[in-house]
């Protein structure tokens, strides 16, 4: 199998592109924000960018690390594709890795286009409210992209290359938690084998040499996830991260009145339940590699103690020792115990942010008008 990383193929040279322009982008807008203020929405829009473009090195990571990674993998499934494991593949793993992948990426864009439509609203508002001269589709590209504007002039032919990468800005959130979902499938399919092989002959009297076999088994599996883990964690790491920034930032906003219309409302809630179950299942299906080597171990303790040898001995002491699961530079494991820690904090959370905040005194800007006001102000006075 020939799998090679090269900086001149196309697909590399796309990528470039893309981020190049999403670190262009990031330094208009702040180039807007060091001339206007910095509050809680542009502190919104900076982490935005800054993880966006940090994704994208965490996928050139992999990338580079991918040809080397695969090739191993490739020498573990042939174990766990011939007998015996074979008779203990029990689902369709090619079937749930594109139902997870569509279904996630589905959402995605559907999350994209509710907010898109809204933006179509409030652009009509603005227009009506401060009686613009602009042609429609030039007050939504300086709503939506007023940080370019500084930069490049309105063209009506740009705004479909600019929607464009929009989008690459939108989907590398949700794509990190899916290509996190798609590993942890993978890989916890095999530790599934690997449990059902032996639980199919819980509490029996067993050979060594099965139990041999079974142990190094486990090892090839953990040597497999050491690598996979070894080339991902920054990624596991920025897109936890960034699940717990972005579900606290939405809800802060929850205590606003959210829209003025049902589609605002529509757009805000999906974006929010959407960003909630993504990061639960996303650890959830991730932590399957944990959920059967505990399995395994519970196994373990079930074998009758006139076959208990040596083997069983140092299987058992192994799997007790280090804690199988993917991680983020061992500061956590991506356990079903992780999804319980976010919980307990998003609630202490939300509780000491209702405590504070005064929900009577926040209002929903619906004056569209100030903020022409305010960027033609800042404007003169950068001039001088």
């Amino acid at each position: 199998m020939k799998i090679n990383f090269n900086w001149l193929s196309w697909p590399t040279v796309y990528a470039a592109m893309i981020m190049l322009w999403n670190i262009f982008e990031f330094g208009a807008a702040m180039y807007k924000i060091s001339i206007t203020s910095v509050n809680f929405h542009s502190s919104g829009i900076i982490s935005f960018f800054i993880v966006c473009i940090l994704e994208h090195c965490c996928f050139w990571r992999v990338a580079k690390k991918w040809p080397q990674l695969i090739k191993q993998w490739r020498q573990v499934e042939q174990i766990f594709l011939q007998l015996p494991y074979r008779l203990y593949v029990d689902y369709n793993m090619k079937f749930w890795l594109w139902f997870w992948y569509l279904l996630i990426m589905s959402c995605g864009l559907v999350e994209h286009c509710l907010l898109v439509f809204n933006s179509f609203q409030k652009t009509e508002l603005e227009r009506t409210q401060c009686n613009l001269n602009d042609s429609y589709w030039e007050t939504l590209y300086g709503r939506e992209r007023s940080h370019l504007r500084l930069f490049l002039p309105f063209q009506l032919w740009a705004l479909p290359f600019f929607e464009f990468f929009n989008l690459t800005l939108a989907y590398p959130r949700s794509f990190s938690d899916v290509f996190i979902i798609l590993v942890g499938i993978g890989l916890g399919s095999r530790f599934r084998q690997l449990y059902l092989r032996i639980e199919a002959v819980q509490g029996k009297a067993m050979p060594a040499i099965f139990w041999k076999e079974t142990r190094e088994h486990y090892l090839v599996l953990k040597k497999l996830l050491r690598l996979v883990n070894d080339a991902m964690w920054p990624l596991v790491l920025l897109s936890c991260e960034n699940n717990m920034y972005f579900i606290c930032f939405q809800l802060f906003n929850s205590f606003l009145n959210i829209g003025v219309d049902w589609v605002a409302e529509m757009a805000f809630w999906f974006s929010l339940l959407y960003s909630i179950v993504r990061a639960v299942l996303k650890i959830y299906l991730a932590a399957q590699v944990d959920e059967y080597t505990q399995k395994i171990a519970s196994c373990l303790r079930d074998v009758p103690s006139r076959s208990w040898n040596m083997e069983t001995q140092r299987f058992s002491e192994q799997l007790a020792v280090d804690v199988t699961a993917f991680s983020a530079a061992d500061f956590f494991a991506l356990t079903r115990k992780l999804i319980l820690g976010m919980a307990s904090t998003v609630v202490t959370y939300q509780l000491m942010v209702g405590d504070v905040i005064n929900q009577g005194s926040i209002k929903q800007v619906t004056d569209f008008c100030k903020k022409y006001e305010r960027f033609d102000h800042d404007n003169e006075q950068h001039d001088n």
